[in-house]
């Protein structure tokens, strides 16, 4: 789950820093660092989402175990209803 946010967070500010090196370099000061740097946190962000979307599913999948026993529910039901 932490993963996760951090993987948006890190993603989010990738991209606004992005936008501002377009905006930097559309005036004709731009720096490459500054594209590499928001690159690099966007592929950082989007491999930190996946991980964290990795373990989100299987945290999710043994949430609700004891309430599909008790129900009578196959995991395998749920998969199909969302």
């Amino acid at each position: 789950m932490y993963l996760y946010r951090l993987g948006s967070a890190l993603l989010l500010i990738g991209l606004m820093l992005l936008i501002i090196f377009w905006v930097i370099f559309r005036a004709g000061t731009a720096d490459a660092t500054s594209l590499f740097a928001a690159a690099g946190l966007v592929v950082l962000g989007l491999l930190l989402q996946q991980r964290g979307r990795r373990k989100m599913g299987r945290e999710s999948a043994a949430r609700f175990a004891t309430m599909r026993r008790l129900l009578g529910r196959a995991p395998s039901d749920q998969d199909g209803e969302r």
